[in-house]
């Protein structure tokens, strides 16, 4: 009996165990997925990713924006010396026209007489290259900014000469009454030009009546741009 019961006892058992493991194991859900922690953790990773992403690009963004900008300031502050430096230049060789206070001095000739009767003319009654020349040189030594004669614009090259009694200005042919217009220093230029011992030979036939000299104040002066050649005879291509 004792052998007989311990044997159902074991069968039973071992029944009733592999009906329970059946049944636990039929009714455990299969996980497939991360644990809910773990996905989570993800998530927030890639929004954090996003976030810092977005950040970076709106701020390639303003940073390129700041760069246009001071390129642009570059570019204009460029443009502006390279302008100035040109207008400067076009001044210097009197591609520009010039306004300001200034005076007027007027070299003519002894009254009465032409310059197409040569018998009975001789040179000191009539106004030289030479005295144009005397006068412009003192002006540019006071500083003039700009120079012309009868509108003829004088340069650092401009030929002043004469053929004979005709008188000649970046070669061409001017007649008498010679109007020397500056612009500059009006008291330092008529300061030059009253100084008899720079001018002697001028004063002293204008004392005779021989030639007329006059200088007269402007307070308002226009000179045009240089109409004659621009010579370059000593420039030379610098290749770099």
């Amino acid at each position: 009996m004792t052998r007989s019961y311990v044997a159902t006892f074991m069968i039973t058992g071992l029944v009733a165990g592999t009906l329970l493991t059946w049944q636990f194991l039929s009714k455990a859900p299969l996980k497939l997925n991360f644990p809910s922690d773990e996905i989570k953790a993800k998530e927030d990773l890639l929004k954090s990713y996003l976030d810092e992403q977005s950040y970076l690009m709106s701020k390639i963004v303003s940073l390129r924006k700041d760069v246009e900008t001071a390129q642009s300031k570059v570019e204009t502050g460029t443009q502006t010396a390279n302008f100035s430096l040109l207008d400067e230049l076009k001044r210097n060789i009197g591609l520009t026209v010039i306004s300001g206070p200034g005076l007027e001095v007027t070299l003519d000739d002894g009254h009465f007489l032409t310059r197409e009767d040569r018998t009975e003319v001789n040179n000191t009654n009539l106004v030289q290259a030479s005295d144009l020349r005397d006068v412009v040189n003192i002006l540019n030594a006071a500083r003039a900014d700009a120079i012309s004669i009868n509108d003829q614009r004088i340069i650092a090259t401009s030929p002043i000469s004469s053929v004979g009694t005709t008188i000649m200005v970046n070669n061409s042919h001017i007649a008498p009454p010679f109007v020397i217009s500056a612009i500059g220093d009006t008291n330092m230029m008529v300061e030059r030009l009253l100084n008899k011992n720079l001018l002697l030979d001028i004063y002293t036939r204008r004392a005779k009546s021989n030639i007329g000299f006059e200088i007269m104040k402007k307070s308002g002066i226009t000179i045009g741009i240089y109409n004659g050649d621009l010579k370059s005879n000593y420039l030379n291509l610098v290749k770099k």
